[in-house]
């Protein structure tokens, strides 16, 4: 009886030394392949870095994937369809695990997203669709551009009753951008008739809003509301406007995408009196998790919308801390 209890007390030691070992082997292959887990890197290639718009995105593109464990890649296609077509190849060719892009033109784009999803690397546009592409985040741009054209007619009606000239910035070279300019023209001329539109001048950077303005100011010297597709040219023009010697009593210039200098000039109660948020931080944060949700489900067929969110000095205290 004695032999049977020990050897019955051998067999449960056994036993424990045996599930023991097992559970660390266990935790142990756990950890290998956590440790093995491969890094994901997500590339992004926009129109341009010289637009304020895309700057604060891609930061917030970057930042929000660091704080994922992502690794990302910035390229600034300086609006040259050609030098997004040679990115988007180097992207391939580095295997990234996926690619969003913000296109100058969206048909260039066509043939090298077709490549990369035969690579099996997933494409997401952003502002600008290109056909075949496995999700597209935007604005609807007639509406976008709608929102800051009611905003500058409110404006109108209150301090140009009489009627007022009015410059309005667009970008017709890209498609998309067309709608964002009609939405601000209808906005503008359907809430305020008074109004005369006396100029559309393509201007969606500092350097080109300063030489619109300065074009108009020569032909149209009483033009007192300057409306822009972006921020961007809006802040250029405002530069140009602010060094002049003309009246600036009741001056209106309002743009969009709510870019860190034009909310600062809110703030002062300058002649710049509105834009509208797209918040373009945590639209890079969405372009991350929409990358993700692709890789991981496969594509998304529906249009993935940005909130628009008016601007003023009625709310700016809220974006301005």
């Amino acid at each position: 009886m004695k032999n049977f209890k020990k050897l019955l007390s051998l067999v449960l030691i056994l036993i424990t030394m045996f599930n023991l070992v097992a559970c660390q082997n266990g935790e142990k292959k756990d950890k290998d392949s956590n440790s093995g887990k491969k890094e994901l890197t997500f590339a992004y290639t926009v129109q341009t870095l010289n637009n304020p718009y895309f700057t604060t995105l891609t930061e917030g593109f970057e930042k929000y994937g660091k704080e994922k464990g992502i690794k990302t890649i910035i390229g600034n296609g300086d609006q040259d369809p050609s030098k997004q077509i040679s990115q988007i190849e180097n992207y391939i060719s580095q295997k990234v695990d996926a690619i969003a892009i913000a296109p100058t033109d969206d048909k260039a784009l066509k043939d090298v997203v077709k490549q990369a999803q035969d690579a099996g690397i997933p494409v997401i546009a952003t502002n600008q669709n290109v056909e075949g592409v496995d999700a597209f985040i935007t604005v609807p741009e007639y509406e976008y551009g709608k929102v800051i054209g009611e905003v500058a007619a409110k404006w109108i009606n209150e301090y140009f009753k009489d009627g007022v000239e009015v410059l309005v910035l667009d970008y017709p070279e890209i498609e998309s951008i067309i709608a964002r300019g009609d939405g601000i023209r209808d906005g503008i001329t359907k809430n305020a008739p008074q109004a005369k539109i006396v100029q559309s001048i393509s201007a969606n950077t500092p350097e080109k809003g300063m030489q619109a303005m300065e074009a108009t100011l020569q032909k149209y010297p009483n033009v007192k509301v300057v409306v822009g597709v972006n921020d961007a040219g809006v802040l250029g023009a405002y530069e140009t406007v602010n060094a002049s010697n003309i009246d600036k009593k009741n001056f209106f210039m309002g743009g969009l995408d709510a870019t860190d200098q034009a909310l600062k000039l809110i703030s002062e109660d300058s002649i710049y009196r509105a834009t509208v948020d797209i918040n373009p931080k945590g639209t890079g944060e969405l372009i991350v998790e929409t990358m993700k949700k692709v890789i991981e489900n496969g594509p998304i067929k529906e249009m993935i919308p940005i909130d628009m969110v008016p601007v003023t000095k009625k709310n700016i205290k809220n974006y301005i801390k």
